[in-house]
């Protein structure tokens, strides 16, 4: 069976970190990129505020390459929708078809990230 092309939403967190670790248990998935939003203003990811170079030093032991989106210091929801929009339209021509999040237990996130994903 072939697995599927998925990249990670990887917000250097422990939530990510789980849900990362089922994911390379599921033969149905080959996860092997990370998208990853950093706040340019104070150079951290924008999620948890870990220094840029520690989500560097993170991806590098895990062995995945990692695609940042660079937001601006208070981005607007447009502002960051444009930037979910280049970065996925730019993966799924590099053949992603499938994508996970560490922290859709929350259901009006899932909802809004699915809607979202949806629209690309």
């Amino acid at each position: 069976m072939k697995k599927l092309k998925t990249y990670f939403n990887w917000s250097t967190g422990k939530d990510a970190a789980l849900a990362y670790y089922h994911l390379q248990k599921d033969d149905r998935y080959q996860v092997d990129q990370f998208v990853t939003s950093i706040n340019t203003h104070h150079n951290r990811v924008s999620m948890h505020g870990l220094r840029r170079e520690l989500l560097l030093k993170q991806v590098q032991e895990i062995g995945l390459p990692v695609t940042t989106m660079e937001l601006p210091e208070e981005p607007t929801m447009e502002e960051y929708n444009a930037q979910m929009e280049q970065v996925v339209t730019k993966l799924k021509s590099d053949g992603y078809s499938h994508c996970g999040f560490g922290d859709i237990f929350l259901e009006d996130l899932r909802a809004y990230r699915e809607e979202q994903l949806k629209k690309i």
